[in-house]
């Protein structure tokens, strides 16, 4: 039998991945991609390769924001470092989720990733303006507990700095982080806003899964620039079969090689870059990693028995019936590929899937930070991204993406008008 639906797959277990029984494997091909990305002592191999990967990543940077794409993908690969060690903390029980006041996540990651975004952003440019979604209010004001949560940003923080900028690192103290943190609270609208979710995907985060670092830069409504960091997306598309649904997961071989202790290279950890009219790139997140960008593409053709759709794994934040009616109309045989986060616009941009689809609840306002990143990605990618009426999202109406109708679709440029009429068709006879 398949794995139970809903369990984490990302290998956080790799003991249950070992029975080539369990599971079965299918494989989705990169379409587009080329295959193969100073301090002396303990620091030189980190300082070694950052500045390798800051070549590598200069390979796609050109252009009229070259810069800010180099400083987006240093902020963001920082921040994927950082991530992955509050991910491990979280597995060891080490560490905890908290619950907002809207009932959603928060980690230690979801601060401090955001913090030394903005850190990094603000040492090029000190006047920017940033949309987030963090602020840091629950940690000024939140008694003993919120301080003791305030330390230990700070000390992760600062670990993360030194790791990767060595002797030039700074000692950033618990002011200066806050102040960091509350630099997101940005109204968006007109004029140039970086835009940030530090964690996309709290609840894949904290069980394990897939989660993503997503940061753009737009101008006027104008999405330029897209970062988004995957940590635990496999570099291929391999994914691991439920009995309602695949996700991303390793092979039983590639958990065997796992535990043996075996050199993996560049399996998993995917940075996706996009500067406007100048494609979309896949990058390792890891900076000890050499590869070249590798230019990701959406798929060309489209085969209903051999296609896939992308959605949200939990039914509350998406109509799954409604999904399947619209694929069952595209003629998609497969089970959906159910992903946490924007990784899901990543999974369109190199051809995992030929279609994402999310069409939350009546009255639900969708954050632009839980989409920008991956919008141009996949719109860099050859694809084509809009509500389901058609129409282009409007990135210039503040924190929200204001008269979204109904929900918002990702897909080939040479699909999307199919995708068009099997929505109208799937909506006449069932509403969300």
């Amino acid at each position: 039998p398949g794995l139970a639906p809903g369990r984490c797959a990302t290998c956080s277990t790799p003991s249950n991945m070992t029975m080539a029984s369990v599971i079965r494997l299918n494989v989705a091909p990169i379409v587009g991609a080329r295959r193969g990305a100073p301090q002396k002592s303990r620091n030189a191999a980190p300082i070694r390769a950052a500045a390798a990967a800051k070549k590598s990543d200069a390979a796609a940077a050109s252009g009229q924001y070259a810069r800010e794409l180099e400083v987006a993908t240093d902020a963001v690969r920082m921040a994927s470092t950082l991530c992955q060690e509050v991910q491990a903390q979280l597995m060891r029980q080490d560490e905890q989720a908290e619950t907002k006041d809207d009932r959603s996540l928060v980690t230690l990651a979801d601060y401090a990733a955001q913090a030394i975004i903005c850190w990094r952003i603000q040492q090029e440019w000190s006047d920017f303006t940033m949309v987030g979604e963090e602020d840091a209010e629950a940690l000024t004001e939140g008694g003993e507990g919120g301080a003791l949560t305030l330390s230990k940003i700070v000390k992760i923080v600062n670990k993360t700095l030194k790791l990767h900028k060595g002797v030039d690192a700074p000692e950033l103290t618990s002011s200066e982080v806050v102040n960091l943190i509350n630099k997101g609270g940005g109204a968006g609208g007109k004029g140039r806003h970086w835009v940030l979710d530090p964690v996309d995907g709290t609840l894949g985060f904290v069980r394990g899964d897939q989660y993503a670092i997503a940061l753009a830069m737009m101008e006027d409504g104008d999405l330029k620039i897209g970062v988004m960091g995957c940590p635990n997306m496999p570099k291929i598309g391999e994914v691991l079969e439920y009995d309602f649904s695949y996700t991303y997961g390793f092979s039983p071989r590639l958990v065997s090689k796992m535990l043996a202790g075996e050199s993996l290279g560049w399996y998993k950890g995917c940075i996706f870059t996009a500067v406007k009219g100048e494609g979309a790139y896949m990058l390792p997140c890891d900076p000890a990693i050499k590869a070249d960008p590798l230019p990701v593409a959406v798929s060309k053709e489209f085969d209903p028995q051999a296609a896939k759709f992308c959605e949200p794994v939990m039914k509350a934040n998406s109509s799954q019936g409604f999904t399947a009616s619209v694929a069952d109309n595209l003629g998609i045989e497969s089970k959906p590929l159910r992903v946490y986060s924007q990784v899901k616009y990543g999974s369109v941009a190199r051809a995992d899937a030929d279609v994402f689809m999310k069409f939350p609840k009546a009255g639900y306002k969708e954050k632009i930070w839980d989409h920008a990143a991956g919008v141009i990605i996949v719109e860099e990618a050859g694809g084509k991204v809009t509500d389901a009426g058609g129409a282009p999202l409007d990135w210039a109406g503040g924190r929200y993406l204001e008269s979204l109708d109904r929900g918002i679709v990702a897909t080939s440029t040479a699909l999307h008008e199919r995708l068009m009429d099997a929505v109208s068709k799937s909506w006449s006879s069932s509403q969300l």
